[in-house]
């Protein structure tokens, strides 16, 4: 498989491969850093621990009792650690990581390290090389792991928004966690998926993100690493324990909700997200219940198409689920949001 865009510490460059976009060894002696997407590459020396090509430690794809996302990471954080690095992100983006965990926890795979790997795939989101050139895979691809994308000029596929996007990212992960896919949103997957999955069930262990880069850009002895630097540098960040904890939102006395009523607050756990349609106006908070907990999403949705845009999320990504209050803002539909799940603020 193809890279989109890598910008973190290797070990010394080989020849371009066409089909893997480059090859990267170890040398031993001095490393480099890399930033590539697709076939391109740029190269600056810089002085970094060589670390054996695959000794890198990285979780099980699969989540599970024992191999939960941490805490520390939160939509809103990986965000605040995308724009610590991409100063313009493109407001199409701004949602994706939520993206990430509502798919991710979906489907069962461990959402964090997918966004890891999508920073390192689209160079921080930048779809451009070290050097400033744009890649081959466009920003209005959707496409945040390259898939598709086989270097020269190739681009890749193209899916519809950001949440068809991450979707085909995730089911190609689960794919090599050894599961196979219904219905996948990737032609890609659709193509390799048998063999693949048969591939990796041989492991007879649970398949860890190390394996996958393995299989993902065989050529690539550093990808691992890759993906743990970012890793290890959102940690440092976020997960030291010494992080100011976030402050609630102040509820807002101009809200105008919906005249529901007081809305009860059903047992169990809760959580906040975000959703949006491009272009909108206007916020919803929908209610919904899923594997034992709460969901409360504030969602922004355009002018005159509020019910039709909330049946079609709630169909999609909350079943069961309700329209409970209407907001002139997110910032409104947030404040009820964590006055409704406190221990989300």
């Amino acid at each position: 498989m193809p890279f989109a865009g890598k910008g973190t510490p290797q070990t010394g460059v080989a020849a371009a491969s066409p089909a893997e976009g480059a090859t990267v060894q170890q040398s031993g002696k001095v490393d480099v850093m890399v930033t590539r997407i697709g076939p391109s590459l740029f190269l600056a020396l810089v002085v970094f621990a060589a670390t054996p090509a695959f000794a890198i430690k990285t979780p099980e794809i699969r989540i599970s009792a024992s191999n939960q996302v941490p805490a520390c990471v939160t939509p809103a954080r990986l965000m605040a650690f995308v724009k610590k690095r991409n100063k313009r992100l493109d407001p199409r983006f701004r949602d994706i990581a939520t993206y990430y965990q509502l798919h991710g926890e979906a489907i069962g795979v461990r959402w964090d390290y997918a966004f890891f790997q999508m920073i390192v795939e689209t160079n921080w989101l930048k779809y451009r090389t070290g050097s400033g050139k744009p890649s081959d895979v466009s920003p209005s691809q959707y496409n945040f792991a390259g898939l598709g994308a086989t270097g020269g000029g190739e681009p890749g596929e193209r899916f519809t928004d950001v949440s068809s996007g991450v979707l085909a990212h995730l089911q190609h992960i689960k794919m090599y966690s050894g599961e196979l896919v219904d219905n996948p949103v990737a032609n890609r997957t659709r193509k390799v998926q048998t063999w693949l999955v048969s591939k990796m069930q041989r492991l007879g262990r649970p398949v860890t993100f190390t394996d996958l880069t393995r299989e993902w850009s065989p050529s690539d002895r550093g990808y691992a690493a890759d993906i743990e630097y970012v890793a290890r540098a959102y940690r440092k960040l976020y997960c030291t324990g010494k992080q100011q904890p976030r402050r609630r939102p102040q509820a807002d006395t101009r809200l105008q909700t919906a005249s529901m009523g007081p809305v009860p607050r059903p047992q169990g756990t809760c959580k906040v997200w975000t959703a949006s349609y491009d272009g909108a106006q206007k916020s919803l908070l929908i209610m919904s219940v899923a594997r034992g907990a709460v969901h409360y999403t504030a969602l922004d949705v355009h002018e005159g198409k509020e019910e039709a845009e909330a049946r079609a999320f709630i169909e999609k990504y909350a079943k069961g689920g309700k329209m409970i209050g209407t907001y002139k803002s997110r910032k409104e539909a947030l404040a009820n949001a964590f006055r409704l799940c406190p221990e989300q603020s």
